[in-house]
């Protein structure tokens, strides 16, 4: 009897409880990627990838990693003294890549690697950010990535395979 009663003291303490849970605020399919990362989850969105081209673009020697959250493909893109890098994870990166995924990574104008451990890599002016984003939401959708699904951005000036 004595545990019951602790047990429904305890039960009513937490229901009376004012403590709110914690929880992540998720992202707009259509909404801006900007905003602190602890209030947002990212989701796949071409203003969200046009948002992340531009900060870039805006600080010298800067790049982002945009990697799928449920499959660990990646894009990134690094801007250089000629514009951006862009490279999207090759088959000896990434093992489960599809044949399609290839296929249209050569449809979209990226080249292939050059050898075994390389990825596909792509060059964009940086005169047009909106197009560089665009190649960017391409590949993503060529490994898979849909319209408002989680995935992970690391944006930083040195960026690591």
């Amino acid at each position: 009897m004595i545990c019951d009663q602790a047990t429904l003291g305890i039960g009513m303490l937490l229901i009376g409880s004012s403590l709110a849970p914690t929880t992540a605020k998720a992202q707009d399919v259509n909404q801006s990627c900007t905003g602190p990362l602890t209030e947002q989850l990212r989701r796949f969105s071409e203003q969200c990838i046009s948002d992340v081209i531009g900060y870039i673009a805006s600080h010298p020697a800067m790049g982002a990693r945009i990697s799928g959250e449920s499959e660990k493909f990646y894009v990134t893109v690094v801007k250089d003294a000629k514009g951006f890098r862009a490279e999207a994870v090759s088959k000896f990166n990434f093992p489960l890549v599809r044949d399609e995924t290839i296929d249209s990574l050569k449809r979209l104008g990226w080249v292939p690697p050059e050898n075994e451990s390389d990825n596909w890599k792509k060059p964009v002016s940086a005169e047009n950010t909106g197009a560089a984003a665009e190649d960017v939401a391409k590949a993503l959708e060529a490994y898979g990535l849909k319209k408002g699904e989680a995935m992970s951005l690391t944006v930083a000036t040195e960026l690591s395979k």
